[in-house]
């Protein structure tokens, strides 16, 4: 069974990692005498394997940016803004196909503001989640309303 034919008959994506080193493997040791491929591919656990989607990606992106704001002037949540980061650049990856190994011209970044705009002080949160490459930007998304 191929990579693009395992994704076809589960329904989801896999990473060709995943797909390489564990679900091809498998399928070859059970091969067509013991499961048809339908088969093989419902005995799998799609939460082991499924690449995460660019919505979910981004919910999380939001989640991350909406408890920034409601924890701001209180405490920071260093640990919240690399998840935040983190889900951010999966979700460029993802989305466009970004790699971030081997592009350096790629990015992502936040604008903030600040907890009293009128007087610019106070602790900075994240507002909208700017993606692109070299001079030019692919997508500018809202994270607080």
């Amino acid at each position: 069974m191929m990579w693009h034919e395992f994704e076809q008959i589960a329904g989801y994506e896999v990473s060709f990692e995943s797909y390489n080193n564990i679900i091809e493997p498998m399928y070859m040791a059970i091969c067509d005498q013991v499961a048809t491929k339908q088969d093989f591919v419902k005995m799998l656990d799609k939460k082991a394997f499924a690449l995460p989607s660019p919505a979910s990606l981004l919910r999380e992106v939001k989640k991350e940016a909406n408890h920034l704001f409601d924890i701001c002037g209180h405490y920071t949540d260093y640990e919240s803004e690399q998840r935040m980061e983190k889900a951010a650049k999966a979700y460029a990856k993802r989305k466009y196909g970004f790699d971030w190994a081997n592009d350096m011209q790629v990015f992502v970044y936040f604008n903030r503001e600040y907890e009293y705009p009128e007087i610019k002080r106070g602790c900075t949160y994240p507002v909208e989640l700017v993606i692109g490459r070299g001079d030019r930007e692919f997508e500018r998304v809202t994270l607080i309303k």
